[in-house]
């Protein structure tokens, strides 16, 4: 039976605000070990490349000729299709969170072609609850000891690495689901708080918690293109009954 596995040149890691510039050196050592193919700086607070490729072995020199620093994180993610965070923190606002290895299998399960991302946090503190709301899945890596569940950059890119490496499925055949890319469901989330921050269902007060019961509620099936297109017809469709006080009919 045909095996299709992950195109790994299709996943970048995402380092949101790295302090140490040998830490990226060790991420970038662990990317290459693992095939995966970008890595991104969000806001790095010391990226000399120097010190980067001394850490790094000469097999990373391509990885970090083509290492691209982001001035934020809604930029970095904005072309991907599918943002997996990573937590070590627990909490009712944080998950639902899956193994490496079932977000591996998530992953085959979307195809070769989808562009994935990787977003490690801050080495002292991690991703923060507003940076995992720009994910659609939270991966948190399981430890013997729960008082010991912190690992630094480069073990955590290995272990979701591996599992990436290592994933496949028995079927030759295409996917049917194509994800929209991270900007585009932004723009969507964007117009669809808006909206309902006019219509009165969101409460002034803090909504971009109250609409992570949307995002969870989509992040559960993933967004085409075309799903976002829907959406942002059906809110434009909104504003026009609210101005106009009858519904607009398109040819």
């Amino acid at each position: 039976m045909k095996q299709r596995t992950i195109r790994l040149d299709h996943v970048a890691v995402v380092l949101c605000q790295p302090k140490l510039a040998e830490n990226i050196g060790t991420t970038a050592r662990a990317v290459v070990n693992m095939g995966l193919g970008r890595l991104i700086l969000v806001e790095p607070e010391n990226p000399d490349e120097r010190v980067i490729r001394a850490v790094a072995t000469r097999a990373a020199d391509g990885l970090i000729d083509r290492m691209v620093i982001a001035p934020d994180l809604p930029a970095a993610l904005a072309d991907f299709h599918f943002v997996v965070g990573t937590t070590a923190r627990l909490g009712d606002h944080r998950g639902p969170f899956f193994t490496p290895r079932t977000m591996a299998k998530k992953i085959v399960e979307m195809g070769s072609e989808t562009r994935v991302a990787l977003v490690f946090g801050t080495e002292r503190s991690g991703l923060t609850t507003a940076d995992l709301r720009l994910c659609q899945a939270v991966v948190r890596i399981p430890t013997a000891d729960p008082k010991a569940s912190s690992l630094n950059l480069a073990q955590a890119v290995l272990i979701l690495g591996y599992d990436l490496l290592t994933a496949h499925e028995p079927s030759g055949e295409p996917p049917a689901f194509k994800p929209a890319v991270q900007g585009e469901v932004q723009a969507m989330y964007d117009h669809l708080q808006k909206t309902l921050l006019d219509i009165g269902f969101l409460p002034d007060q803090n909504p971009d918690h109250w609409l992570m019961s949307f995002k969870r509620l989509f992040n559960r099936t993933g967004l085409t293109h075309g799903d976002c297109n829907l959406l942002r017809g059906l809110c434009r469709q909104i504003a026009w009954v609210r101005k106009n006080g009858k519904p607009q009919i398109e040819p």
